[in-house]
This record gives C-alpha cells, sequence and structure tokens, in this order.
C-alpha cells in the first residue's frame, strides 16, 4: 500500500560560518550544511492513503521528488525511481 505522510521535523543546528555581520551569519547558516545536529522529534501532521488527487499539490510546488521511498530486503531506507528503477543506499536499518 502506498501513503503520503506530511510531517514537520525539529532539529536542534549549530553552523560554523565566517563573515562581516549576523545577517550573512543567518544567511549562510540557513543554506550550509550544519556542523552538528540533534534532532529533538517530529509531529505528524497528516497520513493518507496515496491518490493521484491528492499528491496533485505537492507536484506543483518548486520541488518535488517524483518517486517512493520503501524498506529493502536488507531492512534499510531505499528509493525507487518514477522510472523503475532502485536505489538501494546504505540508509538506516530500520527492520
Amino acid at each position: 500500500m502506498k501513503y503520503i505522510i506530511e510531517t514537520v521535523g525539529v532539529f536542534r543546528m549549530v553552523h560554523v560560518v565566517e563573515c562581516e555581520n549576523e545577517e550573512d551569519a543567518l544567511l549562510i547558516a540557513k543554506h550550509a550544511d550544519d556542523n552538528w545536529q540533534e534532532h529533538l522529534g517530529v509531529l505528524k501532521f497528516d497520513i493518507a492513503e496515496y491518490s493521484e488527487e491528492k499528491v496533485k499539490r505537492f507536484r506543483e510546488k518548486d520541488y518535488f521528488w517524483d518517486g517512493t521511498s520503501y524498506i529493502n530486503g536488507e531492512g534499510r531506507i531505499a528509493y525507487l525511481h518514477p522510472d523503475g528503477g532502485a536505489r538501494d543506499i546504505d540508509g538506516p536499518k530500520v527492520k
């Protein structure tokens, strides 16, 4: 079965940056990789069975990856691309 899950993730992140002022420091931190982070939790916003109608509004956003995540045979997160190709990654073991 295929689902659409909307969540809000909360992270505490630390960035070490070098610049002339606080405004530039915040701009750099907004776009740069962090030096450290701690995951503080996830809030489930919505979960629903997948349908083309429900996913349509997300496809209209600036960026939407049209693939599917799943748990592979090794119990790790993997991805199925829209063209049907699978991409197993050395993702976290979840099962």
